[in-house]
């Protein structure tokens, strides 16, 4: 028992459940698979016998209506008046002709006409002749028996039960037997009543039975008399055994399946399952008690083992309230040195909390000591601190003086400096809308183009629906610092920056680009991986990328394209977003 106790409660919960659920699940799958094997197998043998006998006896008569088939198409008179028919004859003689044909037909199936439901001729003309119920198929169904037809190549093809007509469709080709040139010379249609033939041969089912054919998609019997929710739930069955139980209709069926290996068709049989296996939902209900009644005692047990792993948790809980509180003084020194009498999981848990706190009334210690020296630093560094107002001010007075003394360009370049200075040192927001950035190109320009004079040919191309687009600030001026430093300061004669955007799908493209002296691919890699040192001192590529990235995601960032000797170009790549 001790060394029970001193086990892992993992171990000890594994120990548990296991036993238990092993127990209750070898009685109750024991009884249960017992049952259900037992009337599963009897019910499929009756069903398979049954399917087996049904198949076998409508497909008999299948094959006894194609040799039907074939003996019209291979009568001579059968053959003779379509080869008259097809020499386009006089109309009169071709009536004739047409007349002695359905004659023909009606001795051919006189005889054996239970389940031919009318028989149409059709000769290389497009002209019919037929005997029995008169029925007028419509142009695209004619289209469709003759496309069977020639798809068959003289055998048999079958066309199903649809809305026009609900009988069953044998279709064959009729081809020259005399000379034996097989040249084809007409078209056989044999309209078959499936479902007297099905009730005659599978009629025998159990009286709470179902018999149904299909064809693939196709409903061959019955037609109509099913609702499509059932006709959709049978499909081919998976189960190796030939049968399953499933719902249709709301209620649980066994359904089992045999393919027919003439037509290919696939016979079910369907038995309500809940009046054959009375006895089995009277096991299952008898289970389901005994499971509900394991489960009470699983829960019983489960409560008074919770509960001895429950109370020393309990004990600890109370402790880190008090702590919560910030009663950390409650663990004193005889608290810390208590013994343990659990070495398990939550013995262990006690005792490391216990040190756990020790240590962190050590840490508070030592922490509110390095807050009063790190606060008496910052305020230091605050007295070192110039006030930006005093430069400010200073810029302003310049501006005012310059415009007193109608120095326009020094008033202009006081006022961009000052606009410069203070967008820079702000720090209220980190993106702002591409319109202000913008602002800031301009200010940053306006004071390059006093420097420059002519030599820079500035030229800013972006339409007002992108101005509203957001970025992170101080993303376009860097890199017109650097287009300046690298392309136009190097080059003696004049130099031209531009300034565009394009939007290509979700996202917009701001380009920055110069005919400069560029630089070769490889120092650009160098550049893009930070391991160039370079002569500015200010906010570099690999600076700008990896702002935008972690603003809009890894699918944003920069991307440099420069040749050595003919100029340089920056895209950057933004979400193409309004603002907010």
């Amino acid at each position: 028992m001790k060394a029970f106790r001193n086990l892992r409660i993992k171990v000890k919960l594994f120990l548990m459940i296991i036993l238990l659920l092993i127990l209750i699940i070898l009685l109750a799958f024991g009884s249960l698979y017992y049952s259900y094997s037992i009337y599963d197998k009897q019910l499929y043998e009756k069903s398979s016998r049954l399917l087996n006998l049904s198949s076998t006896t409508v497909d008999t008569e299948l094959k006894k209506l194609e040799t039907l088939s074939l003996n019209i198409i291979a009568d001579s008179r059968i053959q003779q008046g379509l080869k008259e028919l097809g020499g386009n004859p006089m109309e009169y003689n071709g009536y004739t002709i047409r007349r002695t044909l359905a004659e023909r037909l009606w001795e051919l199936i006189s005889s054996d006409d239970r389940y031919v439901q009318s028989v149409h001729l059709i000769d290389s003309q497009g002209r019919e002749s037929k005997y029995g119920d008169s029925i007028l198929f419509s142009e695209q169904k004619n289209v469709q028996m003759i496309q069977e037809a020639k798809r068959g190549d003289g055998a048999v093809r079958w066309l199903y039960p649809d809305a026009s007509d609900p009988m069953l469709i044998m279709v064959r080709e009729v081809r020259s037997y005399e000379p034996l040139t097989l040249k084809p010379i007409g078209t056989l249609f044999l309209r078959i009543n499936i479902k007297r033939l099905v009730e005659d041969y599978a009629g025998i089912a159990a009286e709470n039975s179902d018999i149904i054919l299909k064809s693939g998609p196709s409903m061959v019997y019955p037609y109509r008399e099913i609702t499509e929710n059932t006709a959709e739930a049978l499909q081919p069955l998976a189960s190796p055994e030939g049968y399953v139980i499933t719902a249709l209709n709301g209620d649980a069926a066994f359904v089992s399946q045999v393919k027919s290996p003439y037509t290919g068709w696939i016979f079910y049989n369907i038995v309500p399952y809940n009046e054959i296996f009375q006895t089995i939902i009277w096991l299952k209900n008898s289970m389901i008690v005994l499971f509900i009644a394991a489960v009470i005692v699983v829960v019983a047990i489960g409560m008074v083992f919770a509960r001895s792993l429950t109370k020393p948790i309990e004990s600890l809980i109370g402790e880190m309230k008090d702590i919560q509180k910030g009663d950390l003084e409650s663990l004193d020194a005889d608290a810390l040195s208590a013994p343990i009498q659990q070495m398990d999981e939550v013995g262990l848990l006690h005792r490391n909390f216990r040190l756990m706190m020790a240590r962190i009334q050590t840490l508070i210690k030592e922490n509110y000591a390095k807050q009063l020296t790190i606060k008496e630093t910052e305020f230091k560094a605050l007295q070192a601190q110039i006030n930006p107002h005093f430069l400010y001010n200073t810029l302003e007075s310049i501006n005012w003086m310059a415009k007193k003394n109608a120095q326009k360009e020094i008033s202009s370049m006081a006022v961009s400096l000052g606009f410069l200075l203070r967008t820079s040192i702000s720090l209220k927001q980190n993106t702002i809308t591409l319109g202000e950035e913008l602002d800031i190109v301009d200010h940053y320009i306006r004071i390059q183009t006093y420097r420059f004079r002519s030599r820079l040919d500035f030229r800013m191309e972006v339409p007002d629906a992108y101005l509203t687009a957001a970025l992170p600030k101080l993303t376009l001026q860097p890199l017109l610092e650097n287009a300046i430093q690298y392309g136009l300061e190097p080059k003696i004669g004049p130099c031209t920056i531009r300034v565009y955007a394009e939007a290509v799908e979700d996202k917009l493209f701001l380009v920055v680009e110069d005919n400069g002296a560029g630089m070769e691919e490889e120092y650009v890699q160098r550049l893009l991986q930070g391991a160039v040192q370079t002569r500015g001192t200010g906010i570099g590529l690999l600076n700008i990328r990896e702002r935008i990235q972690l603003t809009f995601g890894e699918p944003y960032g920069i991307e440099v394209e420069s040749r050595k000797g003919t100029g340089t170009r920056v895209k950057v790549l933004l979400p193409l977003q309004q603002e907010g």
